[in-house]
C-alpha cells in the first residue's frame, strides 16, 4: 500500500513537472503571476527557525528539501536534493547521495558542505529542533555524499529529513545573521525579491532550476487579516489562491469563478496557560477551565461551524491516537467543583488574555465561557509577533490560538517535551517522565509498541489538561477557477511550483 501511494505520488510530481512545463511553452495565453495572502506579515524568512504557518508557506516556495515528503507522516519519502540513500542493516548509518546539478539562487552548486551545516541549523533551531532527532554525526564523504550516523535506531529519522530545508553555508558564512534571514538564498523554486513590511513579499521564478523552470514567474503575497477584504478581492480578480478563514467560507462558496478545496489537517485550537504562573500551574485548575468551555458552541460562532469538538491534544487523523482517551466536555458545575478543590474563590481576576486578531472571536466565547464559572479575564488584542514573542519570553499567563505540529507523531514533542519550553512548549510544561517516552517511542520499530506509548503519552497529558485543546479544522483554499491547483495533502502545505493557469 505504502509503495503504491509512494508511487502515486511521484507519478503525481511528474505529471505536475509535465503540465507545468507544457503551460509554461503554450505561448502567451496563460498568465504567469500569481498573488497570494498573509494573515499577517513575518518576522523571519530563515530555514529553520520560523514559528508561524506564514513563514513556513514562504519557505517552502524558497527551499528544497533533502527528501521529499508530503508531511503527513503517512507515505513514503522520495528523492528531491538526495537522489539515493541507503541505510546500514543495523539501522545506524545512512548514506545519502546528492543530485550534482543543484545550484543555490546565487549561482552556487549545492554540495554535501551544505547538507550537513544544515543539519546544525535545525538542531540549534528554537522552534524546528526535532528535525534530524537522534543525529549523532554527520561526516562528508566527498561533495555529493552524505553520512548521517544515530546513536540508537531511530523510527522517524528518516521522515524528520524530509522537512529538512537545506540552506547555503558560504552565504551564512559571508553575512550577518539578519541579513541570512531577512534575504534568503535557497535552492528552490522561487527567489526572494523582496519584502515591504506591513504589506507583501516578492518571489520571482527561478528560471535555472533543476525541476524545471516553473510556469508561474512572479509571486506577491499580500499581507492582509480583513475577511471581508479578502473575499471581495478574491471576486474581482485582485487576489487568486488563499487559505481562507471559515468566516469566510459561506460568502465563498459557490461563487462562480471560484473554487473551494477543504484538506484535512491536524491543526488544533487550544487555550494556553502557563505552567510557571499561578494558578495556571495547578492541575484542578487547568481541568475547571477544560470543562468550564462549550466547544461546539465555540467552533458554531468563531468558526462559523467548521471544524470538530475535540479536546485532546492529538488528533483523530495521527498515529497514537485512540477513542478511548479520555474527554473534556462541556460541565460548567463540574468546572465549578474543581475550582473549589483547587482552593480558588469565584469570582476571581485572571487578569488580561493577550491574543492577535485572528482569534478575537475565539477569545470572545473563551471569556464568556470562563464567566459563567466565575474567572473573569479581560482581552487586549496585539500585534501577532509581538504576541508570540510574549509567549515565547513566558510573559503572558493565558491566551488562545491554533497550532499544527506537522510530521509524524514524534512531533508532538515540540508541545510537550523540556527542550522546547518557550518555542512550541508555549504552556512551559517540564515533565522528566514524558520526556522518556518520548525518547523511548524514537526508538521503537515495533508499531504496536510505539502506538501503546504514544497512547500513555497522550493519556497522561490529558488528564494534566496540559493545553487546553478545543477543536481541530480544515484548511480551506479558494483559488481562481482558472488556476490548475493539486489535491494537497494533509496540512495542506503546497508548492506553487506544482500550480500552473490553464488560461
Amino acid at each position: 500500500m505504502k509503495k503504491h501511494i509512494s508511487f502515486l505520488v511521484a507519478l503525481c510530481l511528474v505529471m505536475s513537472l509535465l503540465a507545468a512545463g507544457a503551460t509554461a511553452s503554450g505561448g502567451d495565453a496563460a498568465r504567469d503571476d500569481l498573488v497570494l495572502v498573509l494573515n499577517a506579515d513575518i518576522a523571519t524568512m530563515h530555514p529553520s527557525d520560523y514559528s508561524t504557518t506564514d513563514e513556513h508557506r514562504i519557505g517552502l516556495q524558497i527551499y528544497d528539501t533533502l527528501l521529499f515528503s508530503t508531511l503527513d507522516g503517512a507515505e513514503e519519502l522520495s528523492p528531491l536534493l538526495a537522489e539515493s540513500w541507503e541505510i546500514s542493516d543495523d539501522g545506524l548509518e545512512y548514506i545519502f547521495h546528492l543530485r550534482q546539478d543543484v545550484t543555490f539562487h546565487n549561482g552556487a552548486p549545492m554540495t554535501a558542505a551544505d547538507v550537513v551545516f544544515s543539519l546544525e541549523l535545525f538542531r540549534n533551531s528554537r522552534y524546528q529542533g526535532a528535525v534530524g532527532e537522534g543525529l549523532d554525526t554527520a561526516e562528508i564523504i566527498d561533495d555529493y555524499t552524505v553520512k548521517m550516523t544515530t546513536a540508537e535506531v531511530t523510527g522517524p529519522f528518516l521522515e524528520s529529513l524530509g522537512q529538512l530545508q537545506v540552506a547555503s553555508k558560504a552565504y551564512f558564512d559571508s553575512v550577518s545573521e539578519e541579513e541570512f534571514a531577512q534575504n534568503p538564498i535557497g535552492t528552490g523554486a522561487y527567489k526572494f525579491v523582496s519584502h515591504s513590511l506591513g504589506s507583501s513579499v516578492t518571489l520571482a521564478s527561478n528560471e535555472d532550476y533543476f525541476r524545471g523552470a516553473p510556469a508561474i514567474k512572479n509571486l506577491t503575497f499580500r499581507v492582509l487579516s480583513d475577511d471581508a477584504t479578502i473575499a471581495i478581492s478574491l471576486q474581482t480578480g485582485e487576489l487568486d489562491f488563499v487559505n481562507i478563514k471559515e468566516a469566510n467560507y459561506a460568502n465563498l462558496e459557490g461563487v462562480a469563478g471560484l473554487t473551494i478545496q477543504e484538506v484535512p489537517e491536524s491543526r488544533f485550537g487550544f487555550i494556553s496557560m502557563n505552567y510557571e504562573k499561578e494558578p495556571y500551574n495547578h492541575t484542578k485548575f487547568r481541568q475547571a477551565v477544560a470543562y468550564a468551555i462549550d466547544r461546539q458552541n465555540l467552533i458554531d460562532t468563531a468558526l462559523d461551524g467548521i471544524g470538530t469538538a475535540n479536546s485532546n491534544l492529538i488528533s483523530p487523523l495521527r498515529f497514537g491516537y485512540s477513542d478511548d482517551l479520555p474527554e473534556y466536555t462541556y460541565d460548567p458545575e463540574k468546572s465549578k467543583e474543581l475550582l473549589a478543590e483547587a482552593g480558588i474563590e469565584t469570582p476571581y481576576d485572571l487578569g488580561v488574555m493577550q491574543v492577535y486578531d485572528m482569534f478575537k472571536i475565539q477569545a470572545q466565547v473563551i471569556q464568556n465561557d470562563l464567566a459563567a464559572v466565575g474567572l473573569n479575564v479581560a482581552i487586549e488584542i496585539v500585534e501577532r509577533n509581538t504576541m508570540l514573542q510574549n509567549m515565547f519570553n513566558g510573559d503572558i499567563g493565558i491566551t488562545t490560538m491554533s497550532m499544527t505540529l506537522e510530521g509524524g507523531t514524534e512531533q508532538y514533542a515540540l508541545a510537550l517535551t523540556s527542550p522546547y519550553v518557550g518555542m512550541a512548549n508555549n504552556v512551559r510544561y517540564s515533565n522528566p517522565e514524558i520526556d522518556a517516552l518520548f525518547e523511548e517511542a524514537s526508538h521503537t520499530l515495533d508499531e504496536d509498541a510505539c502506538f501503546k506509548l504514544y497512547n500513555q503519552i497522550f493519556r497522561q497529558v490529558q488528564e494534566e489538561a496540559v493545553f487546553v485543546v478545543l477543536y481541530n479544522t480544515v484548511c480551506l483554499y479558494a483559488y481562481n477557477e482558472n488556476l490548475y491547483v493539486p489535491a494537497l495533502p494533509l496540512e495542506g502545505n503546497f508548492k506553487v511550483f506544482d500550480f500552473y493557469w490553464m488560461q
